[in-house]
């Protein structure tokens, strides 16, 4: 009976001592459960373009995929000094989930009471260090007006080697008046970066004033060919708010405002697939008063030639501002194909040029 006893009171012991921690965990879940959900970041968002400017993240050398999204971010909050910045274009390597983007995006910026941006997400197949998981391009609305005259969108130009494509790059930025050092953003695709360093000096040497980006979007590209983009500020305004030069692949723009998307994919490789998803990027611009069939740039991205087949077949956009990149892959198991867009509100057809 004595033993008994003493069972019963090691049990009731036990009890009292498990009851607090499982009432905890209770507790804690119910807090967790009612915690609300990180925001969507919006698929548009307007800004002036005379305030615009841009910014990349510096290349990380330590910490996983999370660490250095956080940090990255926290970079380029740091480098734009509370401006409001309204698109994120991120590049993400290996193997890690790009979803962790969105989320961090979400997290940081609510978490500092900042309005989100709208956000692409994209995975390739190298940056420009081995340790380096994330970059992250900005677009940023100052409280200045850098850009009086407006900007010059340079649609990607493709070549089969990396200074070719430089090379035509450069050419379409004299074609549109642009002085080398009024380039202020490039962003090249490389079939590999070996030669990352000489690549990145090549850029620096043509646009002595520009942000750079150099990413390899395939892990093992099929065939040497590499494409370069640009965004330049204008030294003169030009006649008209939207002014296309076809054989140079350039918008030149001085339209009050600029719309931005995020990322709208498709989820099909058909050519149906391809229009309903600009259907929808249409009808996301279409609130800000801009037209879907007059953009400044357009620029695609697909996961095979099936997709990239049918995004090029998308009738009633300029070819001169349309741009398809092969990407590793996309921020949706599912997906097959997205784009991005800028694009002028409010301004009559564009007027265009074949120089």
């Amino acid at each position: 009976m004595h033993q008994k006893a003493h069972a019963a009171l090691a049990v009731t012991f036990c009890c009292l001592l498990v009851l607090p921690v499982v009432a905890q965990r209770k507790k804690q879940q119910k807090e967790e459960e009612a915690l609300p959900l990180p925001p969507e970041p919006p698929m548009v968002l307007a800004a002036d373009t005379a305030t615009l400017d841009f910014h990349i993240s510096p290349l990380l050398k330590t910490g996983r995929l999370s660490a250095q999204i956080r940090q990255s971010l926290t970079d380029l909050l740091r480098d734009t000094k509370g401006e409001t910045i309204i698109k994120l274009r991120a590049f993400v390597s290996g193997v890690g989930d790009a979803r962790r983007v969105s989320a961090q995006v979400a997290s940081l910026f609510t978490e500092r009471k900042l309005p989100l941006p709208v956000v692409s997400v994209l995975q390739v197949g190298a940056l420009g260090d081995e340790s380096a998981q994330v970059v992250i391009e900005a677009v940023v609305s100052t409280r200045r007006a850098p850009n009086p005259n407006g900007l010059a969108f340079i649609a990607g130009q493709t070549g089969p080697s990396f200074d070719v494509a430089l090379t035509r790059l450069k050419q379409s930025t004299q074609s549109a008046g642009l002085a080398a050092d009024a380039v202020l953003t490039c962003t090249c695709f490389a079939s590999h970066l070996d030669q990352y360093a000489s690549y990145r000096q090549s850029v620096q040497s043509a646009f002595p004033k520009a942000e750079i980006d150099i990413v390899q979007p395939l892990r093992s590209p099929a065939e040497d060919t590499s494409t370069c983009e640009a965004i330049g500020q204008l030294n003169t305004a030009p006649k008209q708010p939207l002014l296309l030069l076809e054989n140079s692949r350039v918008s030149l723009v001085n339209s009050r405002q600029l719309v931005f998307t995020g990322l709208q994919l498709t989820f099909g490789s058909f050519l149906d697939d391809a229009r309903e998803a600009f259907s929808r990027l249409g009808r996301a611009v279409s609130t800000f008063g801009a037209n879907a069939h007059e953009p400044v740039e357009i620029n695609a991205y697909s996961l095979d030639p099936y997709s990239t087949s049918a995004l090029r077949k998308i009738v009633g956009v300029p070819p001169s501002t349309f741009s398809v990149q092969t990407v590793e892959g996309l921020p949706s198991l599912d997906a097959s194909a997205g784009m991005e867009a800028v694009f002028a509100p409010n301004v009559s057809t564009p007027v265009a040029v074949a120089q």
